[in-house]
């Protein structure tokens, strides 16, 4: 009887830890990203600054603006003047650059 009992409580702990598991996976979205285009005007040590399109998706019209770049963002060989298609999410209160491609 308490080998039954035992198997039960385990098998129950068990369920529960897994259904706690998927909850939080569910309730925990991938990151979401926008893609832009500009021209880059200046670059920092963790920062650049870009004169950018509007971007409609976050209803951004046109502007000059610093972002703050990803750890390892994939920078292409960018450089002041060119221009770039590039890929921000958000980080923070903010948005960060995951990548900048020029137009070349």
């Amino acid at each position: 009887m308490r080998a039954l009992l035992f198997s039960a409580l385990l098998g129950a702990t068990l369920s529960f830890s897994s259904v706690a598991a998927q909850a939080s996976e569910i309730s925990t979205p991938a990151a979401q990203r926008w893609q832009g285009h500009g021209v880059v005007q200046s670059f920092s040590a963790q920062s650049v600054m870009l004169q950018h399109d509007a971007i409609p998706e976050l209803k951004w019209p046109a502007m000059t603006m610093p972002f703050t770049l990803a750890s390892g963002a994939a920078l292409n060989g960018a450089k002041p003047g060119d221009k770039v298609t590039f890929i921000l999410e958000r980080a923070g209160d903010g948005f960060q650059i995951v990548s900048l491609t020029p137009q070349r």
